[in-house]
């Protein structure tokens, strides 16, 4: 049978859903960072299944929704909520976009090269496809024959974007030569990857690695806020036994652990697995921040 949820849980389901985009990602991104900046001295990456991370913080901010009043007795009101509540937000688009291993993320940061070098077949078969339909006229041809010739994301969004607009300019004559619907949609896919899709662009990331640092930064952050919430909870409802015990209850022991230095191959030096820190983040080791 399906798990029926109340009112109370699908509202923080709606509450804490992922980033409908690039952009409103941005935007949670900019007004998490002075606090961010300021709370996360260590980054440290995911002990544990973010999805189980992720179903941990959403049952402490109902907890947390459902005591408000005597948060606020504590000091811990509405800014504090609404911080915690987008961290979730955050951690959950994180987890969806910026995956890796076999489960790369929607939002999968390529490199250029890797890029160019995925629409090179799509290039290929539209070039066959533009010398059929137009062997009489060179000059339409001929753009149909365009190559990136410096190997730059910039070129490749501009020379996606003009093959698209010849498809969709020429597609009757093409599509007498063999050209199939599918063939439409692998291009329109190549453009949305180089552009919009792709967060190197939206987000200024430069490769995968700064992806996957990023999303373990919010995760840290966001269990950061979760022990602070935690905290709250136990001092504001110490004296209502029951309240008090749901608070104890979430326990993220398991959610964060210490990023572990990478070895290069024997003979050569030690390397550390995440980049140099960013604003606001200490250079060296920090005390580890785990809420218990």
């Amino acid at each position: 049978m399906p798990i029926e949820l109340s009112p109370a849980q699908l509202s923080v389901l709606n509450d804490t859903r992922e980033a409908a985009d690039p952009a409103e990602f941005q935007i949670l991104l900019d007004q998490a960072k002075p606090e961010m900046d300021r709370v996360v001295r260590e980054v440290m990456e995911s002990g544990q299944a973010i999805s189980t991370t992720i179903t941990e913080l959403r049952d402490l901010y109902l907890t947390v929704s459902a005591h408000e009043a005597p948060l606020a007795a504590v000091n811990y009101g509405a800014p504090r909520r609404t911080l915690f509540r987008d961290s979730i937000r955050l951690v959950t688009t994180a987890d969806l976009w910026l995956g890796e291993g076999a489960r790369t993320g929607a939002y999968r940061v390529r490199s250029a090269e890797e890029v160019v070098q995925a629409s090179r077949p799509w290039r290929a078969r539209l070039k066959a496809f533009g010398a059929q339909a137009f062997a009489f006229e060179p000059d339409i041809a001929d753009q149909f024959a365009d190559v990136n010739s410096t190997g730059t994301l910039d070129e490749e969004k501009r020379d996606l974007k003009t093959l698209n607009d010849l498809v969709k300019q020429h597609a009757g004559r093409l599509a007498t030569v063999g050209m199939k619907p599918a063939f439409v949609s692998e291009g329109r896919a190549l453009l949305d990857e180089s552009s919009g899709r792709d967060l190197l662009g939206v987000l200024g990331l430069r490769s995968q690695e700064e992806a996957i640092f990023l999303r373990n930064r919010i995760v840290t952050y966001a269990t950061l806020l979760a022990g602070e919430a935690r905290a709250a909870g136990i001092n504001g409802c110490f004296d209502d036994l029951d309240a008090r015990r749901r608070f104890e209850a979430a326990s993220f022991r398991n959610a964060l652990r210490r990023l572990r230095p990478k070895r290069r191959r024997a003979g050569t030096a030690e390397v550390e697995a995440p980049p140099a820190a960013g604003p606001g983040e200490a250079a060296g080791p920090a005390k580890d921040a785990t809420p218990s």
